[in-house]
This record gives structure tokens, C-alpha cells and sequence, in this order.
């Protein structure tokens, strides 16, 4: 199934065709697919482990993820789901499967890395289930949407350019050298293909990513970054948070009141209930829409909570709320990501046709229509 899957074609940009492996090589190149690779492996190892103490998630549990997982991706009806997993070719076992290995990932996370040291699973086994792995887990869509935008901007910046690059003759001998390591690496991802279809693919998808990060960096330069931090200058204010989370409200109420009354630190209440403290760093868009509000009128030092957080109490001391600046290196790499998206996703949408739709209907990519 990988090698078919391998074969088929993904997209187009103009009369340049590109497949499923040169996706995947995407992937490698930027240094993103060990984690798949990783997460794959431990999925399987977990699933081992539970056939071989028959610990498979109960029927309700699976149920309810499969719910989830359908109303996530508007697959409403049962017909819904039959005709996307008709489209993108995952068996309804195979779907089965991969709802299996990530309640197990989940269940069993702080142990991933012993179950995969006992159960190990075998290149056969990585090869059976990594197109559903890719698919349901929507790692194959980000690879695609990564790859045909960034070849769609070379194209649209200079389409002789990019003729040149997808046929390989800008490659540098460091490039060439790269290619090479890449391949030794991912060997038997890529052991269904030739060695020299391999070598001249990587080196086109090395080229195009090259092409992509030096107009990337010309563009940044002119000042863009500073422009994307100035427009979301209140979003990616940055707080550092020291948080303990408590199993009962009145636990962490009776928190708060030790600190405010007594003159106690979150520190002291946290070893006062055998209880750990987190020290986060987030900027204000990635936390929540109930803390949001209470932290932007809260003064460095004081408490906020206690806020239900799933099945725990949080109680969180502000320790800093910093500006978003360009010379902050984080909010600096969030501005070349934010450029990089929006660059990519205006390029996707003029030059590039899909020929191969893996999301839900409720996932859109942006695109050309379907071949």
C-alpha cells in the first residue's frame, strides 16, 4: 500500500507534477519526519503492548473517539466516512487501527519510551500503517500544504527558476552532498524507488526549499517582520506563569486563601500539598479565553484562579508580562512563521492544482480544484 501510495500524485503547478514521495521528502528535507516516524513507532509499540496484556481501549472509548474524530472533520453520516475513506484508500480497519494506537499514545504517554524499547515494531509494521498514521493524523496534509506553497512561490517569483530546480540543474555540490546524507538517513522509507529517482527528487525538493527560504529572508529583511509583529502586537504579548493545579475547587481556593491571607508564596503552597509548580511562557493567544482578561488586569505577582482546566483546579501566579518585540527571538520566529503561512497559502491558491484531497471535508485546503 505505502509503495501505491508513494506513487500517486499530489499536485501539480502547471505541467510539473509532483507525488506522494516527493511530499514525504518535503518532510525529511525540513527535518519534520522523525517525529512522525517516532510518533508511528510508539502508536505501535502501545498497540503491542496492549494485545499483549489485553488492554486494548474499551468499545466506549473507541466509540468516542471516533465520534471526535468524524465531527472534527464534518464526516456527520456513516456515508461520510465510507466515501472519505474510499477516497483516500485507508481500510475502515485500518482507521480502527490508528484510533487504537492514539488513545494508547494518550493513556499510556509517560511511558512511551520504555513501551518502545520492549515492543519495537518492525520496518514492515512502520510501512503497513503509515499511510493511515499520515492521513487521519492530517501530518500528510501539513506536508502537502509545506511543499506545493513553497513550489508554487518559487514558481511565482520565477518560473524559469523553478523549471530549472524541478529538473535539478541549480544543484550545488553541498546540496548534492545533502541529498546524499537525507537518503542514507530515511533509507528504508525510500528503498521502493530507485537510488537515482531518489537522489534526483531530494535534490529538487532541496532546491525548492532553498529558493523558498532565500525570497523568505529577502522579503523579512525589507521590514515585513516588523509590520506582522506590529499587527498583532497585543496577541503575542508574552507571560511567564508559575501554575499548580489542584484535583478539587476547594483545595485550590483554600491555595489562594493561604497566599492572600497569609502571606504565603505558590511555591510554599505547592510543597505545603505534595504538589508541583509549572513555570510556562505563553503569549497571550495561546492561552485560554477565560484566563486571558484576568491575567491583562492582573499586576505581576498575584494570583489568578482557580480556573477549571479539564478535570483539574488551576491556581496561577503572573511572574511577567513582557511586549511583543521583534528583538524578542521567539516573537521574531512567530513573524517569519506567520509570513511564511500567509506567503504560502497566497501561492497555493494561485498556482496550484490538487490532485489528491487526503483532508475532510471540513479541513479545506486551499488549492486548485481536484483533477
Amino acid at each position: 500500500m505505502l509503495a501505491e501510495f508513494w506513487a500517486r500524485q499530489a499536485f501539480s503547478i502547471r505541467d510539473v507534477d509532483f507525488t506522494w514521495i516527493d511530499v514525504a521528502l518535503g518532510a525529511m528535507a525540513r527535518g519534520e519526519w522523525p517525529a512522525f516516524e517516532q510518533r508511528l513507532a510508539q502508536g505501535l509499540a502501545c498497540l503491542a503492548r496492549a494485545d499483549a496484556e489485553d488492554a486494548l481501549p474499551s468499545e466506549e472509548a473507541l466509540d468516542a473517539a471516533a465520534t471526535a474524530f468524524r465531527y472534527d472533520r464534518d464526516l456527520i453520516a456513516a456515508t461520510d466516512v465510507n466515501a472519505w475513506l474510499e477516497r483516500t484508500g485507508i481500510p475502515s480497519d485500518g482507521w480502527i487501527a490508528y484510533l487504537n494506537r492514539d488513545l494508547l499514545r494518550s493513556q499510556w504517554s509517560d511511558d512511551l519510551d520504555d513501551i518502545l524499547d520492549r515492543f519495537a515494531p518492525s520496518v514492515k509494521q512502520l510501512f503497513a500503517a503509515t499511510v493511515a498514521e499520515g492521513i487521519c493524523s492530517g501530518r500528510f496534509d501539513t506536508y502537502w500544504n509545506a511543499l506545493a506553497g513553497r513550489a508554487a512561490f518559487v514558481f511565482d517569483n520565477d518560473p524559469d527558476q523553478f523549471r530549472r530546480v524541478c529538473v535539478g540543474r541549480e544543484a550545488s555540490a553541498s546540496l548534492n552532498a545533502a541529498a546524499a546524507e537525507l537518503a542514507h538517513t530515511h533509507a528504508h522509507w525510500l528503498s521502493m524507488q530507485s537510488a537515482a529517482e531518489i537522489s534526483a527528487r531530494l535534490t529538487s525538493v532541496l532546491q525548492i526549499e532553498s529558493a523558498f527560504n532565500e525570497r523568505i529572508d529577502a522579503i523579512a529583511a525589507n521590514g515585513r517582520l516588523r509590520d506582522i509583529v506590529d499587527a498583532n502586537r497585543l496577541e503575542w504579548m508574552r507571560f511567564e506563569l508559575d501554575t499548580v493545579s489542584f484535583p478539587l475547587e476547594p483545595a485550590a481556593r483554600e491555595a489562594i486563601l493561604c497566599i492572600r491571607e497569609d502571606g504565603l508564596t505558590l511555591y510554599d503552597v505547592a510543597a505545603m500539598s505534595h504538589r508541583n509548580v509549572e513555570r510556562k511562557a505563553l503569549a497571550l493567544a495561546d492561552i485560554d479565553s477565560e484566563y486571558r482578561d484576568r491575567l491583562l488586569a492582573t499586576e505581576p505577582g498575584r494570583i489568578v484562579g482557580p480556573l477549571a482546566v479539564d478535570d483539574r483546579f488551576e491556581v496561577t501566579a503572573l511572574v511577567s508580562r513582557t511586549p511583543a518585540t521583534l528583538a524578542d527571538p521567539i516573537v521574531a520566529a512567530r513573524a517569519r512563521r506567520a509570513l511564511v503561512d500567509a506567503t504560502i497559502q497566497h501561492s497555493i491558491r494561485s498556482h496550484v492544482t490538487r490532485t489528491a484531497v487526503l483532508s475532510s471535508p471540513g479541513s479545506h485546503l486551499p488549492g486548485g480544484e481536484a483533477a
